[in-house]
Protein backbone atom coordinates (compact mmCIF):
# COMPACT_ATOMS: atom_id res chain seq x y z
CA UNK A 1 0.00 0.00 0.00
CA UNK A 2 2.68 2.48 0.99
CA UNK A 3 4.84 1.28 -1.90
CA UNK A 4 2.21 2.29 -4.46
CA UNK A 5 1.72 5.59 -2.65
CA UNK A 6 5.46 6.20 -2.88
CA UNK A 7 5.39 5.69 -6.66
CA UNK A 8 2.38 8.01 -6.96
CA UNK A 9 4.07 10.57 -4.73
CA UNK A 10 7.17 10.61 -6.92
CA UNK A 11 4.95 11.26 -9.95
CA UNK A 12 3.09 14.01 -8.11
CA UNK A 13 6.30 15.70 -7.02
CA UNK A 14 7.61 15.57 -10.57
CA UNK A 15 4.38 17.18 -11.84
CA UNK A 16 3.78 19.47 -8.88
CA UNK A 17 3.48 22.52 -11.17
CA UNK A 18 0.37 21.03 -12.78
CA UNK A 19 -2.26 23.41 -11.39
CA UNK A 20 -4.85 20.87 -10.14
CA UNK A 21 -2.04 19.08 -8.29
CA UNK A 22 -0.37 22.25 -7.05
CA UNK A 23 -3.48 23.44 -5.21
CA UNK A 24 -3.48 20.16 -3.27
CA UNK A 25 -0.11 21.19 -1.79
CA UNK A 26 2.00 18.20 -2.82
CA UNK A 27 4.80 18.89 -0.26
CA UNK A 28 2.28 18.71 2.59
CA UNK A 29 0.84 15.49 1.18
CA UNK A 30 4.41 14.18 1.00
CA UNK A 31 4.76 14.89 4.72
CA UNK A 32 1.48 13.03 5.27
CA UNK A 33 3.05 10.00 3.61
CA UNK A 34 6.13 10.29 5.85
CA UNK A 35 3.86 10.49 8.89
CA UNK A 36 1.98 7.40 7.75
CA UNK A 37 5.18 5.41 7.33
CA UNK A 38 6.38 6.53 10.77
CA UNK A 39 3.03 5.48 12.26
CA UNK A 40 3.31 2.09 10.55
CA UNK A 41 6.79 1.50 11.96
CA UNK A 42 5.66 2.57 15.41
CA UNK A 43 2.67 0.22 15.28
CA UNK A 44 4.87 -2.68 14.19
CA UNK A 45 7.59 -2.08 16.79
CA UNK A 46 5.24 -1.46 19.73
CA UNK A 47 2.31 -3.68 18.73
CA UNK A 48 3.84 -7.06 19.48
CA UNK A 49 4.57 -7.82 15.83
CA UNK A 50 8.37 -8.12 16.10
CA UNK A 51 10.85 -9.27 18.74
CA UNK A 52 12.44 -6.29 20.49
CA UNK A 53 15.02 -7.98 22.70
CA UNK A 54 17.75 -8.28 20.05
CA UNK A 55 17.92 -4.56 19.26
CA UNK A 56 18.68 -1.74 21.72
CA UNK A 57 16.94 0.69 19.36
CA UNK A 58 13.70 -1.30 19.40
CA UNK A 59 13.92 -1.68 23.18
CA UNK A 60 13.95 2.11 23.43
CA UNK A 61 10.17 2.30 23.70
CA UNK A 62 10.15 6.05 24.31
CA UNK A 63 11.54 6.54 20.81
CA UNK A 64 9.43 3.97 18.97
CA UNK A 65 6.19 4.64 20.86
CA UNK A 66 6.29 8.36 21.63
CA UNK A 67 7.96 9.66 18.47
CA UNK A 68 7.37 7.10 15.72
CA UNK A 69 3.92 5.91 16.72
CA UNK A 70 2.31 8.83 18.55
CA UNK A 71 3.90 12.15 17.57
CA UNK A 72 5.26 11.82 14.01
CA UNK A 73 2.69 9.13 13.27
CA UNK A 74 -0.80 9.34 14.76
CA UNK A 75 -0.78 12.97 15.88
CA UNK A 76 0.75 14.37 12.71
CA UNK A 77 -1.45 12.37 10.33
CA UNK A 78 -4.68 13.18 12.17
CA UNK A 79 -3.62 16.82 12.53
CA UNK A 80 -3.17 17.07 8.76
CA UNK A 81 -6.69 15.72 8.27
CA UNK A 82 -7.96 18.45 10.61
CA UNK A 83 -5.85 21.12 8.86
CA UNK A 84 -7.23 20.00 5.51
CA UNK A 85 -10.74 20.63 6.83
CA UNK A 86 -9.67 24.04 8.16
CA UNK A 87 -8.07 24.97 4.83
CA UNK A 88 -11.34 24.19 3.01
CA UNK A 89 -13.25 26.22 5.60
CA UNK A 90 -10.82 29.10 5.07
CA UNK A 91 -11.28 28.95 1.28
CA UNK A 92 -15.02 28.35 0.99
CA UNK A 93 -16.37 30.11 4.10
CA UNK A 94 -13.94 33.00 4.44
CA UNK A 95 -13.29 33.32 0.71
CA UNK A 96 -9.49 33.53 1.10
CA UNK A 97 -6.63 31.47 -0.28
CA UNK A 98 -5.02 29.13 2.25
CA UNK A 99 -1.47 30.14 1.42
CA UNK A 100 1.48 32.05 2.79
CA UNK A 101 1.41 33.22 6.39
CA UNK A 102 -1.88 31.60 7.42
CA UNK A 103 -0.76 28.20 6.14
CA UNK A 104 2.65 28.46 7.80
CA UNK A 105 1.11 29.55 11.11
CA UNK A 106 -1.41 26.69 11.01
CA UNK A 107 1.28 24.11 10.26
CA UNK A 108 3.58 25.71 12.83
CA UNK A 109 0.99 25.57 15.61
CA UNK A 110 0.24 21.92 14.85
CA UNK A 111 3.94 21.02 14.61
CA UNK A 112 4.95 22.85 17.79
CA UNK A 113 2.09 21.28 19.73
CA UNK A 114 3.22 17.83 18.65
CA UNK A 115 6.87 18.55 19.51
CA UNK A 116 5.82 19.96 22.90
CA UNK A 117 3.83 16.83 23.70
CA UNK A 118 6.75 14.63 22.67
CA UNK A 119 9.23 16.70 24.67
CA UNK A 120 7.15 16.57 27.84
CA UNK A 121 6.65 12.83 27.38
CA UNK A 122 10.40 12.30 27.10
CA UNK A 123 11.23 14.08 30.36
CA UNK A 124 8.55 12.33 32.38
CA UNK A 125 9.62 9.24 34.37
CA UNK A 126 9.50 6.06 32.32
CA UNK A 127 6.80 4.46 34.47
CA UNK A 128 4.55 7.43 33.74
CA UNK A 129 4.71 6.94 29.96
CA UNK A 130 6.00 3.78 28.26
CA UNK A 131 8.74 1.25 28.99
CA UNK A 132 10.21 -2.03 27.75
CA UNK A 133 8.81 -5.08 29.54
CA UNK A 134 11.57 -7.68 29.29
CA UNK A 135 9.45 -10.67 30.35
CA UNK A 136 6.84 -10.00 27.67
CA UNK A 137 9.39 -8.63 25.14
CA UNK A 138 7.11 -5.68 24.35
CA UNK A 139 6.50 -2.03 25.12
CA UNK A 140 4.09 -1.44 27.98
CA UNK A 141 2.12 1.80 28.46
CA UNK A 142 1.01 3.62 31.56
CA UNK A 143 -2.81 3.60 31.57
CA UNK A 144 -3.10 7.32 32.42
CA UNK A 145 -0.66 8.22 29.66
CA UNK A 146 -2.66 6.20 27.13
CA UNK A 147 -5.78 8.07 28.23
CA UNK A 148 -4.03 11.42 27.66
CA UNK A 149 -2.89 10.34 24.19
CA UNK A 150 -6.41 9.28 23.25
CA UNK A 151 -7.91 12.51 24.58
CA UNK A 152 -5.71 14.47 22.18
CA UNK A 153 -6.82 12.29 19.25
CA UNK A 154 -10.47 12.77 20.26
CA UNK A 155 -9.87 16.53 20.49
CA UNK A 156 -8.56 16.51 16.91
CA UNK A 157 -11.64 14.55 15.83
CA UNK A 158 -13.91 17.02 17.65
CA UNK A 159 -12.27 19.91 15.81
CA UNK A 160 -12.79 18.10 12.50
CA UNK A 161 -16.42 17.50 13.44
CA UNK A 162 -16.95 21.21 14.13
CA UNK A 163 -15.38 22.18 10.78
CA UNK A 164 -17.48 19.55 9.00
CA UNK A 165 -20.67 20.88 10.59
CA UNK A 166 -19.83 24.47 9.64
CA UNK A 167 -19.33 23.48 6.00
CA UNK A 168 -22.31 21.13 5.68
CA UNK A 169 -24.25 23.50 3.37
CA UNK A 170 -21.35 25.09 1.52
CA UNK A 171 -21.25 24.52 -2.28
CA UNK A 172 -17.86 23.21 -3.36
CA UNK A 173 -16.01 23.24 -6.69
CA UNK A 174 -14.68 19.69 -7.01
CA UNK A 175 -14.68 16.72 -4.61
CA UNK A 176 -14.02 18.71 -1.42
CA UNK A 177 -17.23 17.52 0.24
CA UNK A 178 -16.07 13.92 -0.13
CA UNK A 179 -12.71 14.90 1.40
CA UNK A 180 -14.39 16.51 4.41
CA UNK A 181 -16.75 13.66 5.24
CA UNK A 182 -14.06 11.06 4.58
CA UNK A 183 -11.70 12.79 7.02
CA UNK A 184 -14.51 12.95 9.59
CA UNK A 185 -15.31 9.25 9.16
CA UNK A 186 -11.69 8.08 9.18
CA UNK A 187 -10.85 9.99 12.36
CA UNK A 188 -13.99 8.68 14.07
CA UNK A 189 -13.22 5.02 13.23
CA UNK A 190 -9.53 5.37 14.14
CA UNK A 191 -10.36 7.09 17.44
CA UNK A 192 -12.96 4.50 18.39
CA UNK A 193 -10.86 1.44 17.58
CA UNK A 194 -7.73 2.82 19.25
CA UNK A 195 -9.78 3.64 22.35
CA UNK A 196 -11.22 0.13 22.50
CA UNK A 197 -7.88 -1.63 21.93
CA UNK A 198 -5.80 0.51 24.27
CA UNK A 199 -8.28 1.01 27.11
CA UNK A 200 -10.36 -2.17 27.18
CA UNK A 201 -7.43 -4.56 26.61
CA UNK A 202 -4.57 -3.65 28.95
CA UNK A 203 -2.16 -5.91 27.04
CA UNK A 204 -3.78 -5.70 23.61
CA UNK A 205 -0.67 -6.98 21.69
CA UNK A 206 -1.47 -10.37 23.25
CA UNK A 207 -4.70 -10.40 21.21
CA UNK A 208 -3.76 -11.17 17.60
CA UNK A 209 -7.15 -10.23 16.18
CA UNK A 210 -7.31 -6.82 17.85
CA UNK A 211 -3.74 -5.80 17.10
CA UNK A 212 -4.19 -6.82 13.44
CA UNK A 213 -7.48 -4.91 13.23
CA UNK A 214 -5.86 -1.83 14.76
CA UNK A 215 -2.90 -1.96 12.39
CA UNK A 216 -5.06 -2.26 9.28
CA UNK A 217 -7.59 0.33 10.44
CA UNK A 218 -4.94 2.95 11.15
CA UNK A 219 -3.14 2.57 7.85
CA UNK A 220 -5.97 1.82 5.49
CA UNK A 221 -7.59 4.95 6.94
CA UNK A 222 -4.46 7.04 6.38
CA UNK A 223 -4.16 5.69 2.83
CA UNK A 224 -7.80 6.44 2.02
CA UNK A 225 -7.37 9.96 3.35
CA UNK A 226 -4.38 10.45 1.05
CA UNK A 227 -6.08 9.09 -2.08
CA UNK A 228 -9.36 10.91 -1.57
CA UNK A 229 -7.42 14.16 -1.89
CA UNK A 230 -4.96 13.13 -4.60
CA UNK A 231 -6.56 10.52 -6.87
CA UNK A 232 -8.54 12.82 -9.17
CA UNK A 233 -5.77 15.29 -10.15
CA UNK A 234 -3.21 12.46 -10.29
CA UNK A 235 -5.37 10.33 -12.59
CA UNK A 236 -6.19 13.36 -14.73
CA UNK A 237 -2.55 14.44 -14.97
CA UNK A 238 -1.62 10.94 -16.11
CA UNK A 239 -4.39 10.27 -18.64
CA UNK A 240 -6.24 13.54 -19.45
CA UNK A 241 -3.68 16.23 -18.69
CA UNK A 242 -4.77 19.10 -20.95
CA UNK A 243 -8.46 18.21 -21.03
CA UNK A 244 -8.77 18.09 -17.24
CA UNK A 245 -6.73 21.27 -16.84
CA UNK A 246 -9.20 23.11 -19.04
CA UNK A 247 -12.13 21.54 -17.20
CA UNK A 248 -10.56 22.62 -13.89
CA UNK A 249 -10.03 26.20 -15.09
CA UNK A 250 -13.58 26.39 -16.42
CA UNK A 251 -15.05 25.22 -13.13
CA UNK A 252 -13.10 27.92 -11.26
CA UNK A 253 -14.45 30.55 -13.64
CA UNK A 254 -17.98 29.20 -13.40
CA UNK A 255 -17.88 29.24 -9.58
CA UNK A 256 -15.89 32.51 -9.45
CA UNK A 257 -13.24 30.89 -7.27
CA UNK A 258 -10.12 32.07 -9.14
CA UNK A 259 -8.99 34.33 -6.28
CA UNK A 260 -9.47 31.69 -3.57
CA UNK A 261 -7.47 29.17 -5.60
CA UNK A 262 -4.89 31.85 -6.50
CA UNK A 263 -5.47 31.40 -10.21
CA UNK A 264 -5.53 34.43 -12.50
CA UNK A 265 -7.15 33.29 -15.69
CA UNK A 266 -6.58 35.00 -19.00
CA UNK A 267 -9.04 32.88 -20.90
CA UNK A 268 -11.16 34.57 -23.52
CA UNK A 269 -14.76 34.51 -22.18
CA UNK A 270 -16.17 34.88 -25.68
CA UNK A 271 -15.01 31.43 -26.78
CA UNK A 272 -16.69 28.22 -25.70
CA UNK A 273 -15.61 24.70 -24.96
CA UNK A 274 -17.81 21.63 -25.03
CA UNK A 275 -16.52 18.89 -22.74
CA UNK A 276 -18.39 16.30 -24.83
CA UNK A 277 -15.30 16.42 -27.05
CA UNK A 278 -13.54 14.53 -24.23
CA UNK A 279 -16.07 11.82 -23.24
CA UNK A 280 -13.47 9.73 -21.41
CA UNK A 281 -12.95 12.22 -18.59
CA UNK A 282 -14.50 10.45 -15.55
CA UNK A 283 -15.51 13.68 -13.80
CA UNK A 284 -18.58 15.87 -13.75
CA UNK A 285 -19.31 17.81 -16.93
CA UNK A 286 -21.08 21.01 -15.95
CA UNK A 287 -18.77 23.68 -17.35
CA UNK A 288 -19.38 25.44 -20.65
CA UNK A 289 -16.97 28.31 -20.17
CA UNK A 290 -14.45 29.26 -22.75
CA UNK A 291 -10.94 28.31 -23.69
CA UNK A 292 -8.47 29.12 -26.39
CA UNK A 293 -5.09 27.46 -25.93
CA UNK A 294 -4.71 25.22 -22.88
CA UNK A 295 -0.94 24.95 -22.88
CA UNK A 296 -0.40 28.68 -23.25
CA UNK A 297 -2.73 29.42 -20.35
CA UNK A 298 -1.09 26.73 -18.19
CA UNK A 299 2.44 27.94 -18.92
CA UNK A 300 1.54 31.56 -18.23
CA UNK A 301 0.14 30.78 -14.79
CA UNK A 302 2.72 28.31 -13.45
CA UNK A 303 5.32 30.13 -11.44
Amino acid sequence: MYFFEFIALCYQLRNRDYLPLRVKNVPVMCSLYVGGVSWLLGDIFTGGLVHLGQSPVLRNCKFTAIWLRICIGAYYVTSLFALRCYSLYYVFCKGKAFRGRVMLISLGVAGLSIVAFGGVSMVLPTRMTVWYEEILDMCNYNHTYVLCVLLVIWAIWAYTAVMTWKMRKIPFCFNERVEIFTSFGILLVVSLLNSVCLLVFSVYPAYLGWRTALLYTNHVGASIGYWVVMWEPTYACLFHRDEYLQYWINILKEDQMEREYEYSTNLNPETTMDLIEYPDIPFKERSTLGSTTISDTYTANVQ
